[in-house]
């Protein structure tokens, strides 16, 4: 429920107007009337925009002070609203509401302490103070004292509220870039590694296939068998470069760094946790039986959950959820990330699949920066070779529904523990 209010401030701030309208109006009804009744719901109407126009809540607030000065002797139980309306103006980002906050405290106390002292109708709830009128200078000085300390006192706890939140941005910020930076940094080593990979395990093989291949037509006159020995060997060394490349997901890792397990469960909840503490609201959701995958399964879904987050991370503002779900089925299992962007609208990535990847599909569309684009695509690029060695697939697009936002679904086939597919 309370999130739900926070993801409604309208409807939150319409709310707390409405029940500080029911209780402070229900008393000061009670108490003086229809007449005090009447001045808290204009003290009741500032307090619905505390939040998104503390400015024009303090002028409301200001207004029933003023009708209440002018028309009511004492005190009301709604003027306890005005509190709020002051504490909302230290909370503004605007200097010059801030500065209003602060005077209306200094003012105000001003305003109040005449009223209740040196100009008290004999009813009011002041009059004690003024029973020798010769002797209003000290209690006049001690009310108005007291009223503007108390407004001072919310304006200055409302700046306080500000700065920790201007804080906790900031952090939230140095962790956003410091996760992109880490992202930036693990995807660069993994370049390198793969071209290093692929260089050492294709280029042999491939070398190998050449050589065979040019040998048979030179041997083949003299040797009638050559050209099955040739077959034979480039046949294994094609199968083995083929099962290498299956298997580079598992040893994109440092060569210091050879011994470490295969990617687990652990791994996934730690990057859950890594960006839920950038700033980004992530839940995850598993449906049925979990199986032992190889690893490169493992990994190739960590990494596609990964670079899914991290867009999220990096394309989304301020209120972005990314909901993370997992599907296990018999022979395969399906995975992927809903991105939902509450603030404003998350740049869909755009990346084009490999002419010829077969069960691969990536639906795009362009970004507005030629950069982003770039970087961008190179992670749906990666994403979707990363599937297509494992005869996977993976889709991206933007997300269905009114609330805009991004979707990455993906699809993993394994084998069952009886070899079969």
């Amino acid at each position: 429920m309370w999130a739900w209010f926070e993801q409604h401030p309208r409807i939150a701030d319409l709310a707390i107007g409405g029940i500080a309208l029911i209780l402070f109006g229900l008393a000061d009804l009670l108490r003086d009337g229809a007449r005090g009744a009447l001045i808290t719901v204009v003290l009741a109407v500032s307090v619905v925009f505390w939040r998104r126009l503390p400015g024009l809540g303090l002028a409301i607030a200001w207004l029933g002070a003023l009708v209440q000065v002018l028309t009511f002797g004492g005190l009301l139980v709604g003027d306890l609203l005005i509190l709020v309306a002051v504490f909302a103006t230290g909370l503004a980002r605007s200097r010059p509401v801030r500065v209003a906050g602060v005077v209306s405290g200094i003012v105000g106390g001003a305003i109040a302490g005449a009223r209740l002292v040196l100009f008290a109708p004999t009813s009011s709830d002041a009059a004690f103070l003024v029973t020798d009128p010769s002797a209003r200078g000290v209690p006049f000085a001690i009310v108005s004292g007291v009223v503007a300390a108390a407004l001072i006192l919310f304006w200055a706890l409302g700046v306080l509220v500000r700065n920790r939140q201007a804080a906790a941005r900031q952090r939230q910020e140095r962790d956003r870039e410091r996760i992109l930076a880490e992202a930036a940094l693990i995807q660069e080593k993994e370049r390198a590694l793969l071209s290093r990979e692929m260089h050492d395990l294709i280029g042999h093989a491939l070398a190998v296939v050449i050589a065979q291949s040019d040998g048979a037509r030179y041997a083949k006159a003299n040797d009638p068998h050559a050209e099955s020995t040739a077959l034979e060997t480039i046949n294994r060394a094609a199968r083995a470069a083929l099962d290498d490349v299956h298997e580079l997901l598992s040893v994109l890792r440092e060569p210091s760094d050879a011994r470490r397990p295969a990617v687990t469960s652990a791994d996934l909840e730690q990057l859950l946790a890594s960006v839920g503490d950038a700033g980004l609201a992530v839940s995850l959701a598993v449906t049925g039986e979990p199986v032992a995958l190889s690893g490169a399964h493992e990994l190739a879904m960590y990494r596609v959950l990964q670079e899914s987050l991290t867009n999220a991370i990096k394309h989304g503002g301020p209120g972005t959820r990314a909901e993370v779900w997992i599907e296990w089925g018999a022979d395969e299992v399906r995975f992927g990330v809903v991105t939902t962007e509450s603030t404003r609208r998350v740049a869909p990535l755009a990346a084009a699949p490999a002419e010829g990847a077969r069960n691969t599909s990536v639906r795009h569309s362009s970004l507005t920066a030629a950069a982003t684009t770039a970087s961008a695509g190179q992670g749906l690029i990666g994403m979707s070779e990363r599937m297509r060695l494992l005869d996977g697939s993976v889709d991206t697009g933007p997300r269905p529904g009114a609330d805009p936002g991004f979707t990455v679904s993906a699809r993993l086939p394994y084998r069952a523990p009886d070899g079969t597919r």
